[in-house]
């Protein structure tokens, strides 16, 4: 089957279910391709899962002055586990949509936006052209901006979607420079072109280095990583089951899949690996603190998926591309799963404030189990898949850092056993304020219906099952990119037991204050972290006023300055023409008068100049 259907039902979808305008059905219709276009996808990608072959398809070129580019797509190892992921979180998010948005006006253009979404991931995920690849790239950003912004009369609704556009769009500038580079360095726009350079030698070190320096710029930027990390959270005011889908499968999965499909262009530059390492570490645990101290549960998961996906940047970083990937899997389970729990909360309830829940886990017991899976993998703990996954993550840097001895690995494992307990600490947390303890605001009346049911309880199962990942490998890391195995026994031993102890004094801690917020054991260091550290204050006050400044002054020169020289030059010529035009006026006696002074002045100046 050509990979191209993947890319076009959710396409097709969008204009049908636009079509349909707000008829009931829209919501169940466009569940239908996106079960249709799951459909395609298995059939699509399963040939490939864990395979070492790839398949490519041009379906056309266009001539530029550097090379052609080609609409190609490839299908491979990771082609087809991404597109696996991104399908699967897709239907799942359009199936429970379709109760969660059942009264909602403005549902048909949600819908669309999803299945457009879908074409773009997965438009993203199979391309093997660069410039498809950034199509892809920029059609997923501007879909995010319309359903971020969904519900568009909020304030904080229309201004995340315009922070988490401008902020992505800003490294999106690196990224097409990045494009650039790797276009000229290796004469193809070609994915596949610029590994085999890097790979064989063909790109220099200085070349890839740049190259991947700028890429790093849109991948920080969609991938919401330091310094442009502040978007994700504020893109919460969006529909809950949209946050699922941009933490889980699609938009900030993108930035770690690129680096990982430019994997060997990465190996060949130890300085973007170093820069990648530096970010990494500084993400995850500042993002992990950062989510300490937040009331609002989707900021908290927001937060937790900053974090999460700097660990899998901490993989790649040391080469561990088994590990990214498998931790990008399974991260996109249970963080899918950790969402749509929370809109199964807030449909509840109607609201996802902390401060308003409490008492849940008889109300909704569905709700309470399936959470309580996708916390458990948050946190790391065994059996569920984030355990083996994050053990994964942890192993390869421990290996860099004790067998090769580099400040990069020891960095990274200092950072990532520091972001263990902080998250055992925020994860158990959110879980005793939401579930335990009194009831402190509404109580809801009854679960969500079966179409918001049926998505927990499938990610719930996937989370718990994906552990069995560990014993295959090859799935995730067809052509053994990376030496080593996924397990680490001792290493798994020590975080389970600091695992335990956290969670275990963060519970005493609950229990000791009468299950208040046991963050507020913080103090001043809270109200601190719930601000994030100012970051927003101080892009305003380091980008956002400097810039508007210049504008200001540019405007003002245009307008004082340059503006009076250009009317100036037009008065003149205006004047000129008047002048010129009243001696063409057709009046013989202004002609002879002219003759006769012009043949004066000339008299005159002759008698002037000749002794």
């Amino acid at each position: 089957m050509n990979p191209a259907w993947v890319i076009a039902l959710p396409a097709v979808g969008a204009l049908v279910v636009l079509g349909l305008g707000t008829r009931a059905a829209t919501g169940w219709v466009g569940a239908a391709f996106g079960l249709v276009t799951w459909l395609a996808g298995l059939w699509v990608a399963l040939p490939y899962v864990g395979s070492a072959e790839s398949e490519r398809h041009v379906l056309g070129e266009m001539a530029t002055g550097v090379a052609p580019i080609e609409v190609a797509l490839t299908v491979d190892g990771l082609a087809a586990l991404l597109v696996l992921l991104a399908t699967t979180v897709a239907f799942l998010v359009l199936l429970y949509s379709v109760s969660y948005l059942r009264d909602e006006p403005r549902r048909a253009t949600y819908t669309a936006l999803v299945l457009l979404f879908t074409t773009a991931m997965a438009t993203v995920v199979l391309a093997d052209d660069l410039f498809v690849l950034l199509v892809g790239w920029e059609v997923m950003g501007a879909c995010s901006y319309f359903l971020i912004g969904h519900y568009w009369e909020r304030p904080d609704a229309r201004a995340g979607a315009v922070k988490a556009f401008l902020l992505t769009r800003l490294g999106d500038i690196g990224f097409l420079f990045g494009i650039f580079v790797l276009g000229t360095a290796t004469g193809s726009w070609s994915i596949g072109a610029a590994n085999e350079s890097a790979a064989s030698g063909a790109m220099s070190t200085s070349q890839a280095t740049v190259a991947m320096l700028l890429v790093l710029c849109g991948v920080v930027g969609k991938s919401a990583q330091f310094p442009l990390h502040t978007w994700l959270p504020d893109a919460m005011p969006g529909p809950t089951p949209i946050s699922a889908l941009i933490h889980a499968a699609t938009m900030v999965a993108a930035g770690v899949y690129l680096v990982a499909r430019l994997d060997d262009v990465m190996a060949a530059s130890p300085v973007a690996r170093s820069v990648l390492a530096v970010i990494a570490a500084v993400t995850m645990l500042g993002a992990a603190l950062f989510a300490v101290a937040q009331d609002d549960l989707k900021r908290v998961l927001a937060w937790s998926t900053v974090s999460q996906l700097a660990y899998m940047f901490a993989a790649l970083a040391v080469g561990g591309y088994a590990a990214g990937v498998y931790h990008l899997l399974s991260h996109g389970a249970f963080k899918a799963l950790l969402f749509l729990a929370a809109g199964s909360v807030a449909h509840a309830i109607g609201t996802t404030a902390m401060t308003e829940m409490g008492g849940l886990r008889r109300a909704l017991p569905v709700t309470f189990w399936t959470m309580t899976v996708g916390f458990a993998a948050l946190a790391g703990l065994p059996p569920v898949v984030g355990f083996f996954s994050k053990d994964a993550v942890l192993g390869v840097v421990s290996e860099e850092a004790f067998q090769h001895a580099s400040w990069q690995g020891w960095l990274l494992l200092v950072s990532g056993l520091l972001t263990v307990v902080v998250t055992a600490a925020y994860s158990i947390r959110a879980w005793l304020l939401v579930f335990c303890g009194e009831a402190r605001g509404a109580r809801p009346q009854h679960e969500a219906p079966w179409s918001m049911r049926a998505p927990l309880v499938l990610l719930a199962l996937a989370s718990l099952a994906g552990g069995v990942l560990v014993l295959t490998p090859d799935l995730v890391d067809p052509l053994g990119r990376t030496e080593g195995e996924l397990v680490h026994p001792v290493l798994a031993a020590v975080t389970t037991v600091v695992l335990l102890v956290t969670l275990l004094l963060t519970y005493a801690e609950w229990w000791r204050v009468d299950g208040l917020d046991p963050a507020e054991r913080f103090g001043p260091t809270r109200r601190l972290l719930h601000r994030e550290l100012g970051f927003d204050r101080a892009y305003d006050l380091g980008i956002a006023l400097p810039t508007w400044a210049l504008a200001r002054t540019v405007v003002a020169t245009d307008r004082d300055v340059v503006e009076p020289y250009v009317r100036g030059a037009g008065t003149g010529a205006r004047w000129l023409g008047l002048g010129l035009r009243w001696l063409q006026r057709g009046n013989v006696q202004v002609y002879v008068t002219a003759v006769v002074a012009g043949g004066l002045l000339l008299g005159l100046g002759a008698g002037w100049l000749v002794p």
